[in-house]
This record gives C-alpha cells, structure tokens and sequence, in this order.
C-alpha cells in the first residue's frame, strides 16, 4: 500500500488560505451583590463617593462595578477607578436583572442539596471447602 502524495503544484489556492474567524467585541456581563465587589477591592467608608453594586467583566477585564455621586459608572479594581460606558453598563445590568437606579438586587436562597448516597459493597470472603 503505497501513501498518497500531495505536491505543491496540486494544491489550490483556496487551499492554501487560512480561515480566520473573527469573533465579535466581547460585551460586558455584571452580577450584583456584595459577594462579587469584594473579590476586587475593599468596602468603602459611607463619606467616599463610590456606591459598590458588585462585578463587572468584559473579555479579561475585570473588577468591582460602582457608581460615583454624578451617576456615572466605574470599575474598580483594589484603588485604581476605570470610567466605563454608561449606556453599555446600564444594558448589562437590565439583563442582570437589575436597574440602573435600583441599586443591587437581592440573590434568591439556594434549594437544599439531597443527601448523597453512599452504597458499601459487601466484601467477599473465601470460604474454604
């Protein structure tokens, strides 16, 4: 059984072209609550300017989601604030299930996980005949 050979010349161009896919600009995801902005910086004193409502990524940013005084959004990471867009971030919390002017929303209770379920096998004993 002889191989198959492919030559150059046998080759087409459609071939020789590389498919590159090109994904679309990665949108911003948030989740609410005090559990997410505390991942990425401290809680604020009641006198700062920032109003912490939880986490924000987009592709590999990431980092706390707050509101300034002026209605604005930021993200926070430890001190460093990063402005962000207002319509963009209002959109993903809609879909967050929050609004921009409620402020975080509360996480329902999880359902109690079953038992789990252990079975023992018997062990074998040699009987001697």
């Amino acid at each position: 059984m002889q191989a198959a050979q492919i030559s150059p010349s046998s080759l087409t161009d459609a071939s020789k072209s590389w498919i590159v896919n090109v994904a679309k600009k990665p949108t911003w995801y948030v989740r609410l609550g005090q559990l997410e902005w505390a991942r990425h910086t401290y809680a604020r004193s009641a006198e700062d300017e920032l109003e912490l409502l939880g986490s924000v990524r987009r592709g590999m940013q990431v980092g706390a989601l707050a509101k300034t005084q002026n209605g604005e959004y930021v993200q926070v990471v430890g001190d460093f604030v990063v402005p962000l867009n207002k319509r963009k971030i209002e959109t993903a919390l809609t879909k967050a299930g929050g609004s921009s002017d409620a402020g975080p929303a509360a996480r329902s209770p999880n359902k109690a996980a079953p038992p789990p379920v252990v079975t023992v096998k018997r062990r074998r004993i040699p009987v001697m005949a």
